[in-house]
């Protein structure tokens, strides 16, 4: 309505608020989801660094093993540049959940274990690592399983909100 020839002033139309709340939501789900990305993402790398550490560490095996039981292994990894995208600290590893990860021989194998990680994590992680029957894992101290890890099993052991995870293998 026009007073005195004045134009009818406003800081939005209703239009305008419709599309500014259209855009709002449209950027809230966009970055949800991304949130959501970044954690599958932190899954996916572990699980490389994973295989990295399998792999370099077999590269360590002498003919009489990877040395006594109980020795540290990840000096060593990290000489031979061999921890993949791991956080170093000194020498020792971290993995992407700040939670600490150590390589030590048992004679003719080793035992990687994976502290700090998170109930989904460690469910995809046990289930996707030990695919071959010369692995083992063991999820939170309990009873070690050969080769691969069925889901359901994971889901069960993977009870916390912080787990540990262990793969033996030669």
């Amino acid at each position: 309505m026009k007073l005195n020839g004045q134009k009818q002033r406003g800081f939005l139309s209703i239009d305008g608020l419709f599309w500014l709340m259209l855009i709002v939501v449209a950027l809230g789900f966009i970055l949800w989801m991304s949130w959501r990305m970044l954690g599958s993402s932190d899954v996916a790398i572990e699980q490389s660094n994973i295989s990295t550490l399998i792999a370099n560490t077999k590269k360590l095996k002498g003919s009489s093993g990877y040395g006594a039981s109980g020795q540290n292994l990840v000096p060593s990894l990290i000489a031979i540049e061999g921890t993949g995208s791991m956080g170093i600290s000194g020498s020792s590893l971290v993995n992407q959940w700040n939670g600490p990860v150590t390589v030590v021989s048992n004679g003719m194998t080793f035992t990687i274990t994976e502290g700090g990680v998170p109930q989904s994590a460690c469910i995809t992680l046990s289930t996707k690592v030990a695919k071959d029957r010369q692995t083992t894992t063991a999820i939170n101290g309990g009873s070690t399983s050969s080769g691969e890890v069925h889901a359901t099993a994971a889901t069960t052991a993977c009870s916390s909100d912080t787990n540990t995870i262990a793969w033996t293998t030669y």
